[in-house]
């Protein structure tokens, strides 16, 4: 039996990454969730307890890890650049245990001071019964269509995408980007505006937004486009990613941080890094110290990249396929669930 906390309602991608996988992990053994927030209307919802003397697993922010009681104290966090702050590094010191999702992960809290031995990698899932292909193949007369899932931020590089995407494709061309980018954290963000002003002017094939959706209209989404794309500077794992290929999307995707260790040439577009940046994002990473560097996807191999999926659709189908039997083949939550388990017990 575990206690698990985290915030178990809502859409973010806390909430996520922790009901399917403790969902998954109840299949395994008890799991008590202390949920730190509530559903949106709190019907029907009565506060957990932490059950005494039994592991507690924490996933969520860094600085609710201070949260977290039990037997064993866990903490299963993401973090995307190179240096992490002082205090986020001494909250983590203090638990029993410590988890992320990659190996890239796990090599970035051991350089920044924690110790090796309590550094575990448990990677995350995907619903693959949920994100399915859709079938019935691409209606007639429909452009090409690609799509970025993500909140709208530097980190994610949209408008670097947005930027390639209209620099490659001409009014003219059957082919259209949807951005699914809505970013609730952005104090009066209004997306529409933000598309126009990436695009800025410029005549180009369209871009489009795409504002919140239920899961079902989410996965509808996915199936609705060709090919999925992420010029990420990095990324703690990238569910979108996993959600797109699991939808049997090909995925375009910097090939860095966590994506690069469960991506390949066989199931995805690899964007190549043309160098590695000072972290700069004033709202996500305010600076008060330094935070390192994050990669600077190559826009010219982008904009290849994006070209010969277009010219390529068989090609690019194949590689969906692949990515398909890949995610279902091992980035499962199931998958997910059972590494968490075995990782817990095999150090009690």
């Amino acid at each position: 039996m575990i206690n698990a906390f985290c915030f178990y309602f809502g859409d973010d991608g806390w909430s996520r990454h922790a009901r399917p996988l403790f969902g998954a992990w109840r299949r395994l053994e008890h799991v008590n969730v202390v949920s730190w927030n509530k559903p949106a209307r709190g019907e029907g919802f009565e506060r957990s307890e932490p059950a005494p003397d039994v592991p507690g697993v924490g996933l969520g922010p860094i600085e609710f890890m201070t949260r977290v009681v039990g037997s064993r104290r866990v903490a299963y966090v993401v973090w995307e650049t190179t240096v992490m702050p002082s205090d986020k590094v001494a909250i983590l010191r203090t638990m029993d245990e410590v988890w992320t999702p990659s190996g890239w992960g796990r090599g970035l809290l051991v350089n920044n001071g924690l110790e090796a031995d309590k550094v575990g990698v448990v990677p995350e899932g995907v619903d693959v019964e949920t994100f399915r292909p859709g079938g019935g193949g691409r209606e007639e007369g429909r452009p090409f269509r690609f799509l970025f899932v993500g909140k709208w931020e530097a980190r994610k590089g949209v408008e670097l995408l947005v930027e390639a995407f209209c620099e490659e494709f001409g009014a003219d061309e059957p082919v259209e980007l949807v951005l699914h980018g809505w970013n609730p954290y952005l104090p009066h963000f209004d997306l529409d505006a933000r598309v126009r002003r990436a695009v800025g002017g410029r005549r180009a094939a369209p871009v489009t937004a795409s504002h919140p959706l239920t899961e079902d209209a989410h996965v509808r989404l996915y199936n609705s486009c060709d090919a999925f794309v992420l010029p990420t500077r990095a990324e703690g794992w990238g569910l979108p990613v996993t959600e797109a290929m699991a939808c049997g999307l090909p995925v375009i995707v910097t090939d860095y941080s966590a994506p690069a260790e469960y991506l390949s040439d066989d199931c995805a577009y690899l964007i190549p890094v043309e160098r590695f940046v000072p972290v700069s994002d004033p709202y996500f990473f305010p600076s008060g110290g330094a935070l390192g560097v994050w990669a600077q996807p190559d826009a010219g191999a982008l904009r290849e990249l994006m070209r010969r999926a277009f010219e390529n659709p068989e090609e690019a189908r194949e590689k969906g396929r692949r990515a398909r039997a890949k995610v279902c083949a091992q980035l499962t939550w199931g998958h997910a669930a059972e590494t968490a388990r075995r990782v817990l017990w095999q150090r009690a």
